[in-house]
């Protein structure tokens, strides 16, 4: 998902949302703004009827660390591979 986000290829609409307001809201990382938009989604899906299970808690918590520790790894990654 960092290699999406840092190739500017185009990210899916969850992944979009999470950095469009990261990007506002300047003051918050990255991480919290995604753990807070998957809890959002999380708890919208279990309202309309959705199962949640542990694998739905634990992925929501870990993404949104997950992709801002690999998001500068990711970054030199990406300049490599296109010679920038």
């Amino acid at each position: 998902m960092s290699i999406v986000i840092k190739s500017n290829a185009g990210t899916g609409p969850n992944d979009l949302i999470a950095i469009i307001l990261t990007d506002k809201l300047q003051k918050f990382q990255f991480r919290w703004v995604r753990m807070t938009c998957d809890l959002f989604f999380v708890i919208l899906g279990y309202i309309l009827g959705g199962t949640v299970g542990m694998g739905t808690v634990i992925a929501a918590f870990l993404t949104g660390p997950l992709v801002q520790f690999w998001l500068p790894k990711s970054e030199f990654l990406i300049k490599q591979v296109l010679k920038e």
